[in-house]
């Protein structure tokens, strides 16, 4: 069933899926019945080289002709190459990822490789995570199906009450943030005005984590119904003190992955400062065009890279230890403050493509040749305003008590029927009620 879900969402897209399952099924079973080291690595080269390969090749390969054609036009003479107008398929960013760390466990003798192939492929192509993760390790998967699959009273109040908030937290909010920050970004409207580019900034970053978290909540829900428990992918990132905690609560599967099988493989904080800057300004980089096939993204992970470096260097000095032995609190909620003004900053080079409109939004965003007019900044949203508005601040709100008090979807799924079912119904009228008149589909089926 789930390669039915995954044909009638990407075509023939599916056999490249196949292609990884059957790999590093091979692959996980020749490397772990083997003592010999050469030949262990060999099959581990042959899988990542496939895997690696397939996704060269349908995410980045136009990408890089694309950049060829750019910088050849430096050249006099140089070849104009065509692109091959390959289409992205559905999720495989997310579903190469797990199944190669899957051989790359076998192979560091982690854990041997599954019984049954029927086993593997539902957990390389299990439905609610293919699409956009989260990304799930194996081991996970294969301790939840070594027993007959039920869903407990608890277990399925939990997945409809994760799919009805998903649902509402992406129609809701996220959507509609998404008609004021498309039509600063888009459009262009104002862009050296500070406190639209501000707002601007605020409302993508919120519509990427609703957006983001709603598809994870919908797929956690969607896994509970049938008795399968997948990791948790956020944990209130915009409530993160540093850029380090920040990671440890965005995008959780993906920043352990990159942080198991690159970072700490590369020297991570082992070898020294030099070994340190190159594996974490790698990681970081690799991880920013993971994102997608565009230098934006590679730009989005190398600030990512140096609010890392820079943080590192920063506690380590006694000028700053001390100031937090002296006054915690605000030390604290200053590093909040910081640390969030760097992310929403980081937001506009994720969100805006055009150069030149980027980097316009980044001279403002820092106050560079800058001004507030707060009738220009009214004049230039669209015409819902003042709901857009009250959603952001609601957002702002739940997301501080979400933080300190824990979330929302675990709290109502532990009510009483009746009162969970009057939220949930209340919930689901306002999804339909307050959903802007066109609805984009979730970011990350993009990556």
């Amino acid at each position: 069933m789930s390669y039915v879900f995954f044909w009638l969402a990407s075509g023939w897209h599916v056999l490249l899926l196949l292609t990884s399952t059957l790999v590093d099924w091979t692959t996980g079973k020749k490397i772990h019945s083997s003592s010999n080291d050469k030949y262990r690595k060999r099959w581990l080269i042959g899988s990542l080289t496939v895997n690696l390969g397939l996704l060269a090749t349908f995410k980045y390969l136009d990408f890089l002709i694309e950049t060829w054609n750019l910088a050849s036009l430096r050249f006099d003479g140089a070849p104009e190459l065509d692109t091959f107008g390959l289409l992205l398929p559905v999720g495989i960013s997310f579903y190469t990822f797990q199944t190669m760390s899957y051989t790359i466990d076998i192979y560091r003798k982690k854990h041997a490789p599954y019984e049954r192939f029927i086993d593997f492929a539902c957990y390389a192509a299990f439905f609610p995570q293919l699409v956009a993760g989260p990304i799930v390790r194996s081991q996970h998967f294969l301790e939840q199906i070594t027993k007959p699959l039920s869903s407990t009273p608890y277990q399925f109040r939990l997945g409809l009450t994760l799919i009805i908030y998903g649902l509402a937290k992406k129609l809701i909010i996220a959507d509609n943030v998404a008609l004021h920050a498309d039509t600063i970004f888009v459009e262009g409207a104002a862009l050296n005005n500070i406190g639209l580019v501000w707002w601007g900034s605020l409302c993508f970053g919120i519509q990427i984590y609703c957006d983001f978290s709603a598809y994870t909540d919908i797929a956690l829900g969607s896994a509970y119904l049938i008795g399968i428990e997948l990791p948790e992918n956020f944990k209130t990132p915009y409530a993160a003190r540093s850029p380090q905690d920040f990671w440890r609560r965005w995008h959780i599967s993906l920043s352990s992955w990159l942080r198991d099988y690159l970072y700490i493989p590369l020297g991570g904080s082992r070898g020294g400062s030099r070994v340190l800057v190159i594996s974490l300004m790698g990681t970081m980089l690799l991880g920013g065009l993971w994102h997608g096939a565009s230098w934006n993204f590679v730009l989005w992970g190398f600030m990512h890279g140096i609010l890392l470096l820079c943080h590192r260097r920063l506690i380590k000095l006694s000028q700053i230890k001390k100031i937090f032995t002296i006054a915690p609190r605000t030390s604290v909620f200053i590093g909040w403050l910081v640390t969030q003004y760097f992310i929403f900053m980081t937001w506009l080079v994720f969100r805006v493509e055009d150069t030149s409109m980027m980097l316009r939004s980044l001279k403002t965003f820092v106050g560079y040749d800058a001004h507030w007019d707060i009738h220009e900044f009214y004049e230039s949203l669209p015409d819902v305003k003042l709901m857009t508005m009250g959603l952001v601040l609601f957002f702002i709100i739940a997301h501080g008590f979400s933080g300190k008090l824990g979330g929302f979807k675990i709290w109502l799924s532990k009510q009483n029927s009746v009162a969970w079912g009057l939220i949930c119904s209340l919930l689901i009228t306002a999804t339909f009620l307050l959903r802007p008149a066109e609805t984009v589909e979730f970011i990350y089926f993009r990556f």
